[in-house]
């Protein structure tokens, strides 16, 4: 099954392109993750917030972008991902440690806010002749 080298996502057979980030597909399985680095065993560490996420996907979005920056090797934390929620949660909170904070926004934004379309524009090479 393809998959995605930016955000380490499967994808059926067919697919070309990622539907998040617009990268193209490879071949083959995901490599493995790199190992998480738990923020929260480090002693004295400023967590500042990098990013809200809202609506009824915020859970889904953060959790894709907690993917993203892990692959880039940037530490994060979801408030409230160790304790039962009983309610939905509307409003997710990414932290990162300070010294972080630059660079996730930066990876954040060039993954996530960018236009897949723009990507695309004029590519016809997927349509027939």
């Amino acid at each position: 099954m393809p998959y995605c080298p930016q955000c380490l996502i499967e994808y059926v057979e067919g697919m070309n392109k990622c539907e998040d980030c617009g990268s193209d597909l490879q071949p083959g399985s995901p490599p493995a993750a790199p190992p998480r680095v738990e923020i929260t065993n480090e002693k004295d560490v400023k967590l500042v917030s990098v990013r809200t996420f809202t609506g009824g996907t915020a859970q889904m979005d953060a959790d894709l972008a907690r993917n993203i920056l892990q692959s880039q090797g940037i530490p994060s934390v979801l408030p409230g991902e160790t304790s039962a929620e009983l309610l939905p949660v509307l409003d997710v909170h990414m932290l990162v440690r300070e010294e972080d904070a630059e660079r996730a926004a930066t990876v954040l934004e060039e993954y996530l806010d960018t236009d897949a379309a723009a990507d695309t524009d004029g590519d016809d090479s997927t349509e027939g002749d």
